[in-house]
């Protein structure tokens, strides 16, 4: 296993805080380093002073490790009796630098006199001190004064534990890896580095495929890790010892269940400690541990007996409360569970569906088990709480399960409900053969059962058998049979069915005529218009027909209060998606950030195409940033099955928003486990282009732009064929933009057409390809005007430097001042930038203006290093044409080789072994680029 033993590894994401203490100690007296503990505040200061020795300066440090070329010191007393202070006329480099750590720690008289010598110039001081704590009043003094500088020691976002973990482990770490480990630490350098090395010790941290994996504790924590956290939680008073260990078993704690316990007090000192954090969830107030690692080695450090009683007394104090909503009840039940106690059969099995509709499978199976066994110490009882089984060869026992069911006929009703959510609950899970094997056996189970819950059941079991077994023809026959038998009354559901295979096999129109057709007969049925109003709707907006997607959810919209909180979030999801494309970008994006996505207690998606359609909205608004945030949550999560979201779609998607960020080393490791994911698992026409747009994009991004117009323009072609104008008019549009219009051919102009015929941002992006395409420069300024009054900030940008390049082309200066003009003030209110496309034209229109799309074409080629024969064979003309087309190439582009032909047309200058290898690693065998 390759490690870097390097000891320093987490101060590899400070090089920032690096720079601003040493300006401070080279130009002002000196720098205060202030943060929560554990941060890194010592290794900072280590770090800084012995790169100050090394320039010569003369440095002496109180408390902290031996440095090579300091002097240290136990007191600080004892270090200013034996410094030589500068004169107070010196420069401030030449004046002795004293580091201190801990200075939280120093008495009083100590530093007022330390900071007497910092006022008048003799000595610099450099020091570190927990935020939590009072600092003597001498060192107050030197920052309140602007003696020093102040510099806040944060914990690491998402981005600087990716750097810092690939100075530890010499490689990448999959992204999924990465969120957990954050969401462990929340960046605390301390745990970070702590639980990296127990990982890598318990090889639970394992290399695979050349990308670092780790899929969580699977143990109980080393000791050294547990001390680490023990250290933290010292000097606890008894009741904020009670606190920490009621957290550590049932947290989040609502502010009442606290105060009813008796431990206000606790918690307030406790949130001002930061060993608590606090949390406003509308009404509710709610306190969690603030480093969620925390939780896990105080748990395991407590007794069985302590552990039991607090959850009890959880449980019995949200009980009091009313349990008014599902997340009480789930509580309750879970809680209880875990102490020992068994809930009652109907407790258990509303508490399974709650879970299964928050999407917690791994408890929701947990409670159809117990559900389906006479007590908990049954032998083959799946245990009351911690880990299930190990899930590689499957865990239900269906030939026994069904035997109990017979055994005991006064049950039997109650356990084929139990059957029945436990094969929803396997699908979620990602078990179809075993979850077709339950449902096959609950379904021919002749028991009665409510018949919302036996429908539901035969729903996921055909889309289970169509979506994920692949069984498209079974499941068709399977659904047929099934509405032929079920009453009439019941059967909407099952026809909604129909409609979600024909979304899935990629038939549109077909499932909005289907769909429409079953509203019409059973829209009054709310379990029908909640799974069919967003589907039909999502349907017709890709058709381009978007008013009359948001005139059917208009129209239903009053019904969603009926409705499951899933379908509620889908149908805002699409609402929000058909406003987008009407032109109200900044409003969609609004409304589904109001969207509660998540499961409060755990943090789960409640939907995974809400936070696709919202990630989509932030990039296009230009805040990539926030977008990869949000996607780095969403992939961190435990996966579940979501038709037709495959486990690609959100990576492809984090692929595409790092590369908008200007990331394009990580987008592209990104998009290799994008294909390696690809074929794992189900996967639906809107997957496949979707991750094919996002595959185009991150190619275009890191200066391949020919393989991405190639991707971007197949995608087009697929996407026409298939009737979804939206897509392919997306895609039609980035291989125009990355092609400066040389992508666009005479069969696209008919798409063309179609999408301008669909109105709002679809025509607008319309307009842009044909703007292109005619170098029109005039259609490119009002396109980016159009743009920005939609919000499409990054877009508006580029079109208006589009707009300038083409009038400069016709001689129209004057013009291509205007847009050069609004297109810096875009770029200057709004802080976005130009894709490395737009500024690369823009550098070269000086030398190379004139060349033409043909030119660009043979440039392009020879740069990705084809012979000429090989170009002349790729664009159907002869070896001479390529010859004399190159010679153009050269004069234009002011170069003199072949070689020269990258850096004239890509300002990223990538070499030609990455492009290749980015052409090799992410573009689809079957595009037809140049390999």
């Amino acid at each position: 296993m390759e490690k870097n033993e390097t000891s320093d590894w987490p101060i590899t994401a400070r090089d920032a805080e690096l720079r601003t203490i040493r300006t401070a100690i080279g130009q002002h007296g000196g720098a205060l380093l202030f943060g929560a503990p554990g941060v890194g505040k010592s290794r900072l200061l280590s770090t800084a002073l012995r790169r100050a020795a090394e320039e010569g300066r003369t440095v002496l440090h109180v408390g902290g490790v031996a440095l090579t070329g300091t002097r240290g010191f136990g007191t600080l007393a004892e270090c200013l009796e034996a410094v030589r202070p500068s004169t107070s006329d010196g420069t401030a480099t030449g004046r002795p630098l004293v580091g201190i750590d801990d200075a939280h720690t120093l008495d009083a008289a100590s530093s007022l006199r330390l900071h007497r010598l910092v006022a008048a110039g003799r000595l610099s001081v450099l020091a570190a001190t927990r935020q939590d704590v009072a600092a003597p009043t001498g060192i107050d003094k030197l920052w309140v004064e602007r003696l020093v500088e102040h510099v806040e020691v944060a914990p690491f976002d998402s981005a600087a534990m990716g750097r810092v973990l690939r100075a530890r482990l010499g490689g990448h770490t999959d992204t999924a890896t990465l969120e957990r480990l954050w969401a462990a630490t929340h960046g605390n350098a301390l745990m970070l580095r702590e639980l990296v090395e127990h990982a890598l010790q318990e090889g639970s941290l394992r290399r695979t495929d050349g990308v670092w994996r780790w899929s969580g504790l699977t143990e109980r924590p080393g000791r050294r890790l547990s001390d680490v956290i023990r250290v933290s939680l010292r000097d606890l008073s008894l009741d904020e010892h009670e606190l920490v260990h009621m957290l550590a078993v049932a947290e989040p704690l609502e502010a009442d269940i606290v105060a009813a316990a008796g431990l206000a007090k606790a918690a307030e000192s406790l949130d001002l400690r930061g060993i608590v954090s606090v949390e406003r969830k509308r009404a509710r107030v709610q306190i969690r541990l603030a480093v969620p690692l925390s939780r896990v080695v105080v748990a395991s450090r407590m007794s069985d007996l302590t552990a039991n009683r607090l959850r009890r007394e959880v449980a019995d104090a949200l009980e009091r409360t009313g349990a008014r909503r599902d997340e009480d009840v789930l509580r309750i039940v879970s809680l209880r569970m875990e102490a020992g106690i068994v809930p009652e059969p109907d407790q258990l099995l509303t508490a399974a569906g709650i879970a299964a509709r928050r999407r917690d499978f791994p408890l929701a199976e947990r409670m159809c088990l117990l559900a389906l066994h006479d007590a908990p110490d049954d032998l083959d009882a799946p245990p009351m709480y911690g880990p299930l089984p190990d899930r590689t060869n499957g865990t239900v026992d269906v030939r026994r399960l069904m035997t109990r069911v017979e055994e005991s006929p006064a049950r039997a009703p109650y356990r084929v409900r139990a059957l029945l959510l436990l094969g929803k609950v396997l699908v979620g899970r990602g078990s179809p053969a075993e979850a077709e094997e339950v449902l096959s056996a609950a379904s021919a189970c002749r028991v009665p059962v409510p018949p919302a819950e036996y429908v539901s059941a035969l729903h996921t079991r055909v889309l289970n058998m169509a979506w994920s077994l692949r069984r498209v023809q079974d499941a068709s026959r399977l659904l047929d049979r099934m509405i032929a038998e079920v009453r009439p009354e019941h059967a909407g559901v099952l026809h909604a069915t129909r409609v979600l295979i024909s979304v899935l096999a990629d038939r549109l129109s077909d499932a909005v005529s289907q769909g429409e057709t079953v509203l019409a007969e059973r829209g009054e049925d709310a379990a029908v218009a909640q799974m069919l109003v967003p589907t039909v709707a999502f349907a017709r907006a890709e058709l381009g027909d978007v008013i009359g997607a948001s005139r059917l959810l208009d129209g239903y919209r009053d019904a969603f209060t009926g409705w499951d909180a899933a379908s509620v979030t889908l149908a805002d999801s699409v609402s929000a998606r058909c406003a987008s494309l009407l032109g109200d970008i900044r409003g969609a994006a609004e409304a589904l950030e109001r969207v509660q996505h998540h499961d409060s207690g755990r943090g789960r998606p409640v939907l995974l195409q809400a936070h696709l359609d919202r990630s989509r909205l932030l990039r296009l608004l230009g805040r990539p940033e926030e977008a990869v945030a949000l996607l780095r949550r969403v992939i961190a999560g435990e996966g579940s099955e979501e038709y037709p979201v495959s486990g690609a779609w959100p990576l492809a998607q984090l692929a595409g928003a790092l590369a908008e960020s200007g990331h394009h080393t990580e987008a592209l490791r990104t998009m290799v486990e994008v294909r390696s994911l690809r074929y794992d698992g189900p996967v639906s026409s809107v997957t496949e282009d979707e991750t094919a747009y996002e595959s185009a994009l991150v190619l275009a991004h890191t200066g391949d732009h020919y393989s991405a117009a190639v991707q971007a323009t197949e995608l087009a072609g697929r996407a026409e064929a298939a009737g979804r104008t939206v897509r392919a008019t997306t895609a039609l549009l980035l291989a125009a933009r990355v092609t400066d219009g040389g992508a666009v051919r005479f069969p696209h102009r008919e798409l063309v057409r179609s999408a301008r015929a669909a109105g709002g941002l679809t025509r607008v992006y319309a307009d842009y390809v044909e703007g292109l395409a005619d170098a029109d420069g005039g259609t490119l300024l009002e396109v980016s005007r159009t743009l920005a009054l939609m919000g499409a900030l990054p877009l508006a940008a580029e079109a208006a430097a589009q707009a300038a390049r083409a009038f400069r082309t016709a001689g129209q200066h004057r013009k291509s001042r205007e847009a050069s003009a609004a297109c810096r003030d875009l770029q200057r209110d709004h802080g976005v930038t130009l894709p490395s496309w737009v500024e690369q034209d823009g550098r070269a229109d000086s030398d190379s203006a004139s060349l033409t799309p043909r030119e660009r074409e043979v440039a392009a080629l020879a740069a990705t290093g084809m012979s000429n024969r090989d170009i002349a064979t790729r664009l159907v003309v002869s070896v001479r044409t390529v010859e004399n087309h190159l010679h153009r190439i050269y004069h234009k582009l002011g170069i003199t080789a072949r070689n020269d032909l990258k850096r004239g047309l890509d300002r990223l200058g990538h070499d030609r072994d990455e492009a290749r290898r980015a052409l090799h690693l992410v573009a689809p065998a079957d595009s037809g680029q140049v390999a």
